[in-house]
């Protein structure tokens, strides 16, 4: 089992108990924290939830009889503030990161899975330069297809996530600001290969499903990346 199906598996029950989920866990830390993280969160959703039991005789935990008005506003006061926790809980899981670069992007290209298609649609270049933008950077024009643009949370920044189209199929990449490499730094994992550039003011992530498509892209992007922060 990888970092990925455990992460995958995790999320939909952190408490599995089959060999193969409680051995990876075993030999790999990052995914063990991971798995922490899952639970507390689960924990403390929990707690959100639990409401005093309706008053009886006898009973030391009982809240007090409420009228109707009363319970209402109860009512609407703790679904607020459990969708509040929820929201908090959301974002701190989505900004935190969970383990190696690597294995964060590859995640996070899992999460968004539903933009790797191959097409000969392009994004209007108005929206791929707002997204751009945002994180102080644009592009150069060449021939490279971006067929998705969007600022998506990673690790506690927001950064533009594209997907290019490669001679083989789609491609990601991701700009990380103030994320640095001392070299480019490629990795092979759950079916993709990548690679991440050093910037002048960050690093690009570039991640592919073949690695010709690796080696063409992260050469036109690096090349046209342009940091104005």
């Amino acid at each position: 089992m990888d970092c990925l199906e455990y992460r995958r598996l995790c999320g939909a029950d952190p408490n599995r108990q089959d060999a193969d989920f409680l051995d990876h866990q075993h030999v790999c830390s990052s995914c063990a924290a991971f798995a922490d993280r899952i639970r507390d969160l689960d924990r403390r959703l929990l707690r959100a939830m639990q409401v005093p039991l309706p008053a009886e005789d006898g009973n030391p935990y009982a809240a007090p009889e409420q009228s109707p008005d009363q319970a209402k506003t109860m009512w609407i006061g703790m679904a607020a503030s459990l969708m509040l926790g929820l929201g908090l809980a959301l974002v701190t899981w989505n900004s935190a990161p969970h383990g190696d670069l690597e294995q964060d992007l590859i995640a996070h290209i899992y999460h968004e899975r539903a933009a790797l298609i191959s097409t000969d649609q392009a994004v209007p270049g108005q929206r791929l330069a707002t997204v751009l933008r945002r994180s102080g950077t644009r592009m150069d024009s060449n021939d490279t297809l971006v067929s998705y643009a969007r600022t998506c949370l990673f690790r506690g920044q927001l950064v533009p996530h594209l997907v290019v189209q490669g001679e083989t199929g789609p491609v990601t990449v991701m700009i990380l600001p103030n994320v640095y490499v001392e070299s480019p730094t490629d990795f092979s994992e759950g079916g993709f290969y990548g690679t991440i550039l050093p910037a002048s003011s960050g690093s690009i992530a570039v991640i592919a499903g073949e690695e010709s498509d690796l080696e063409v892209v992260s050469g036109t992007i690096s090349e046209s990346v342009r940091w104005d922060i």
